[in-house]
């Protein structure tokens, strides 16, 4: 690993800008770091680079309640962001691994929605535009304050979730959503994941949507089991009504939780912090073979999925490279995909970073050329 020649906290686009042409200049790499939580250092030790650290790019520019759209610099907490909304009885309906950790920019940067996707849709479909200072220095600003459909290829989705590759997001607007009434976290404890699997995919079939459906093992300590936690928002009497709907339609009786925040935060949060993080993503058909799969060569490693999407975070622990080679194999032979994300330590440990089909390596890569042209932003990139 490289150990980065400096640190630079710009405070403005233009600053960015500036760090970027100079460093295009001297032949330097640029690592982007929001919070810092994923940055584990460049994997190369024979080239320099500096990391911009976006932690001063920070306020609201623009807030508009009756429209529904926010404008903030790429540095602001979403907890602060969380304030300012929730006394308009707004909020950002995203719920990713430590969310209270994370910034607008890097949350846009990762493109992680959370669970809450199932009722409130990707991140991706509510951004409505951004400024990003491209590898070169160049400021390109993305669509703008209204939701509109885009003719042909549209940059800014393929800025949401490039994790930094194609440039420096310095500023976002997103789209808010009134907060729901109530907010009710249903929970159905088990032993067998197989059992529970069969009752998310029959909470799939529901009449009523949930914002979300959540498996996870152990459920909130060792000796917990598995739980499935299930989100109702609504109206008091609508919610009454779907949890009915739900506990008739799937032949259960759920509880509800007496702690949903600190729950939903120990689901959320307790594999991310794992040494190495697999990722699978698999048709939702298909979970509960992955979870066996996962358990068949990992054995009884912590894990949360995303029942109605097929994709599940795992805590690798100390598996090795020969493990999680053996687990790819058997989820790819689901029709899935398996990646690995790992702290500096564990990194050669796991082993496995991620394929693309050679159509999605082309175009990513024809992205990086026209965005990055110098390769500046080497440090970014797997």
């Amino acid at each position: 690993m490289s150990v980065a020649a400096s640190v630079v906290h710009p405070t403005s686009t233009e600053e960015v800008a500036v760090t970027m042409r100079a460093a295009t200049a001297d032949g330097v790499g640029v690592a982007v770091v929001a919070s810092g939580r994923r940055f584990h250092g460049a994997r190369s030790a024979e080239r320099p680079f500096l990391v911009m650290c976006t932690d001063r790019l920070t306020g609201t520019e623009i807030y508009e309640p009756a429209d529904l759209t926010l404008t903030a610099k790429a540095g602001t907490r979403l907890t602060t962001l969380a304030v300012e909304l929730g006394a308009q009885k707004q909020w950002l309906p995203y719920d990713p691994p430590h969310v209270e950790e994370r910034t607008l920019g890097g949350l846009v940067s990762t493109g992680e929605s959370g669970p809450l996707w199932m009722g409130y849709g990707e991140l991706r479909n509510h951004v409505l535009g951004l400024t990003v200072v491209c590898g070169d220095g160049r400021v390109l600003k993305l669509g703008g304050r209204v939701v509109k459909n885009v003719a042909g290829f549209d940059l800014l989705k393929a800025v949401v979730g490039a994790r930094g590759r194609l440039g420096v997001i310095t500023s976002v607007c997103v789209r808010a959503f009134p907060r729901p009434a109530v907010d009710r976290v249903l929970v159905l404890r088990g032993d067998s994941v197989a059992a529970l699997v069969a009752v998310a995919r029959a909470v799939g079939t529901a009449p009523v949507m949930p914002v979300s459906s959540v498996l996870v093992a152990p459920a909130r300590a060792p000796s917990a089991g598995a739980a499935l936690l299930v989100r109702l928002h609504g109206a008091e009497p609508t919610v009454d009504a779907d949890q009915k709907t739900l506990e008739r339609h799937c032949g259960v009786s759920f509880e509800r939780a007496a702690d949903a925040v600190g729950l939903l935060a120990s689901a959320r949060d307790h594999v991310a912090d794992a040494e190495v993080e697999l990722t699978l993503s698999v048709l939702p058909s298909r979970l509960g073979d992955s979870l066996v799969a996962v358990r068949d060569v990992l054995g009884d490693v912590p894990f949360a999925a995303d029942t109605y999407k097929g994709f599940a975070r795992v805590a690798a622990g100390e598996s090795d490279s020969e493990a999680t080679s053996r687990l790819r194999t058997r989820i790819e032979s689901l029709g899935g995909a398996l990646t690995a994300r790992a702290t500096d330590r564990a990194r050669d440990v796991a082993g496995l970073g991620s394929r693309m089909a050679p159509s999605a390596a082309a175009l990513t890569q024809r992205l990086e050329s026209v965005f990055d042209p110098k390769g500046v932003l080497w440090p970014c990139r797997p």
